[in-house]
């Protein structure tokens, strides 16, 4: 069977069936192999509107945004044409971007390479700004003042630690180095080649009718007034594009099969980007970290790849370079699991023609999944309140064999994106009907006191967080945020 049979036959019927019984509002796969392309979107861009999801639709990207930003430093610190390269990967940066300076007085040791890789031992981001976008020229630069504080955390080229900030940092080296803006240089040296047009880092130039809008809270809404997105952040983070321009994306990293039709990235800098720099461990998809790829190894077989997720938006890019096969899963909320619907999709480009026709495991892990039983609960407290919300958790919670997925993701899911953006109006009901429910939950007490912070209720933030430890000593995440509040 060709691949669009196969995946008309064996996937969109799964796809379908997930998103008819989970919480989701709209979501597009696209699957390549060799040069066919099969690509579809289904839900709604806009759960008010109810304006469909097609494969024209734009979604923010998210972290897939990095091997783009990835793909644009090593172009030129791999041109030849006029002699030695623009850019050098082991040069400080700082010869660039001289803004740039630590606390330690390390800024020197930050250099494309490590940035490149997550190895250069900076930390990552806390508080993104989503609630304060800044949109000047000037704000990478700004940013980079704003690390003046920082000390780096490890040694450089010692060990993986993902950083956010690294990108950005190589963001404005790009534009240093390019004379022009970040996201010039970027469709310079990247998109326009590919042909990839209507693809951007500027918001602002996606058109109204084809974007999708970010969904939070539980049940799903528009935070109207919000999106993840700032210039600040714009290099890891604010790609927008859509089914048909990452095919070309995909397509670009293949060996030719035909002349013309297709244009390709130069195999001297695939090459680079794909070499292993530092041991990751996380299989199957990220064994090691490239120069902005995560490579792992996937039914024999290695693979590029690279997650997203931000408020609102989540994504998953896979690439087989050898068996010319890709795949994408774009997502505006954060209740899909992306990563497990690539996996399918993959499965099932992979297979031969000539193989079994027994159902992938990764087809019956996708059918088997839950849906939150927080999906439920939001929608009677939304409907009817608080005690309608609580004897529905209740009743769910007795059924045999359970119907619903009990574990707190599913509520950690409805509100933390509306958190991050600082719209905790939208969650602060489900937050205090999970609390209830769950007062050993200490990811519900994690979040309840993020949200107290954010809303300046730092009593209240620290109690919370206090207990959300308590509960579990392990919790990293509770503990961050409570190393951040001021002393009481």
């Amino acid at each position: 069977m060709d691949l669009r049979g196969s995946v008309e036959a064996g996937f969109w019927p799964l796809v379908e069936s997930f998103a008819g019984s989970h919480d989701v509002a709209g979501l597009a796969v696209a699957v390549v192999r060799d040069e066919e392309v099969v690509a579809r979107g289904f839900g709604v861009r806009d759960v008010g509107t109810g304006a469909p999801v097609t494969p024209e639709t734009m979604f923010h990207l998210a972290s897939v945004s990095k091997p783009f930003v990835a793909t644009a430093i090593m172009s030129l610190a791999t041109a030849r044409e006029a002699g030695e390269p623009a850019l050098d990967l082991d040069a400080p940066i700082t010869e660039w971007v001289p803004e740039f300076t630590l606390a330690d007085g390390r800024a020197g040791d930050v250099t494309a390479r490590r940035l490149l890789s997550h190895t250069s031992g900076l930390p990552d981001v806390t508080d993104y700004g989503w609630h304060d976008p800044q949109l000047g020229d000037d704000a990478l630069s700004e940013f980079a003042r704003s690390l003046s504080d920082w000390r780096l955390q490890a040694e450089p080229g010692s060990a993986f630690a993902y950083s956010n900030a690294g990108f950005e940092l190589l963001g404005l080296l790009l534009s240093r180095v390019t004379g022009t803006t970040f996201e010039n240089a970027v469709r310079r040296e990247v998109l326009a080649p590919l042909g990839m047009r209507d693809s951007t880092f500027l918001r602002s130039e996606v058109p109204a009718h084809l974007a999708a809008s970010p969904h939070v809270g539980m049940p799903l809404s528009v935070p109207e007034g919000s999106y993840p997105y700032t210039r600040r952040h714009a290099p890891s983070s604010s790609l927008h594009s859509n089914l048909v321009e990452l095919c070309r994306w995909m397509v670009a990293h293949f060996e030719p099969a035909s002349d013309g039709r297709w244009a390709r990235l130069d195999p001297e800098l695939l090459d680079l980007m794909c070499r292993p720099v530092v041991s990751v461990g996380n299989p199957p998809w990220q064994e090691a970290a490239g120069l902005g790829w995560a490579l792992g190894n996937y039914r024999g077989h290695r693979t590029l790849s690279h997650s997203g997720l931000d408020p609102g938006f989540g994504s998953r890019l896979v690439l087989v370079p050898e068996r010319r096969t890709g795949v994408v899963v774009l997502a505006n909320s954060n209740t899909i699991p992306a990563s497990p619907i690539a996996k399918a999709a993959l499965d099932i480009a992979l297979a031969d023609h000539h193989v079994s026709s027994a159902t992938p495991e990764s087809v019956v892990a996708i059918r088997a999944l839950l849906p939150s039983i927080a999906g439920p609960v939001a929608e009677a407290l939304k409907t009817s309140g608080r005690d309608a919300a609580e004897a529905a958790y209740h009743r769910l919670v007795a059924v045999e064999p359970a119907e619903f997925d009990l574990d707190d993701e599913g509520f950690d899911d409805g509100v933390w994106g509306a958190i991050e953006l600082h719209r905790t109006d939208l969650v602060w009901p489900l937050l205090r009907v999970w609390t209830e429910l769950r007062p050993d939950s200490s990811a519900a007490w994690t979040m309840t006191g993020w949200a107290h912070q954010l809303d300046g209720q730092l009593d209240l933030a620290r109690s919370a967080l206090r207990r959300a430890v308590d509960l579990d000593p392990g919790n990293d995440d509770a503990a961050q945020l409570m190393s951040g509040l001021p002393s009481a």
